[in-house]
């Protein structure tokens, strides 16, 4: 799902890790940034195709500059997944939930990721903000009963998982 709106924060032109790409590496995370395929949790699946069609790029042309902004430590890409995030996601204020429903939907996107190493990362990040800890925060239940292990109930057919 895109954005309708991607903010590009003006820090990008002072980051020493963009400023070392080439200029195809600077375009290529723009893209990343802001391009069609961006969502809320900083992360879309990104078929080679497509991005040869939206850059009008050639394959040689696009995987040089993706491996240009992996190695410069800005984006994690799954090649079995296609998937792409880009790092630090969450520490830019544009990209900060702003509310709880806000959180959630992240969340709900976050947790649709198919590669495990960018699920887990973007969900780290993600769980940093403050928002995401508002929403998501797990308080300990009020009511909580300590159970003995030789009560009686915990000898029942049914809590030691029969029907």
């Amino acid at each position: 799902m895109s954005r309708d709106f991607a903010p590009v924060s003006p820090a990008i032109w002072g980051s020493r890790a963009f400023l070392s790409l080439p200029s195809d590496g600077r375009v290529l995370m723009l893209y990343l940034i802001c391009g069609p395929h961006q969502n809320s949790a900083g992360c879309c699946r990104i078929r080679e195709g497509y991005a040869l069609a939206d850059l009008n790029w050639q394959a040689e042309q696009y995987r040089r500059a993706l491996a240009d902004v992996v190695q410069a430590d800005l984006v994690m890409h799954d090649p079995a997944t296609a998937e792409t995030y880009v790092k630090k996601w969450f520490q830019h204020k544009g990209n900060i939930p702003t509310n709880k429903d806000h959180a959630k939907g992240t969340m709900k996107i976050i947790d649709h990721i198919d590669s495990d190493d960018i699920r887990e990362a973007a969900e780290a990040d993600f769980m940093a903000t403050e928002w995401a800890k508002r929403t998501f925060a797990t308080d300990p239940p009020a009511n909580v009963v300590s159970v003995n292990p030789g009560e009686r109930l915990l000898q029942t057919r049914v809590m030691r998982g029969g029907a």
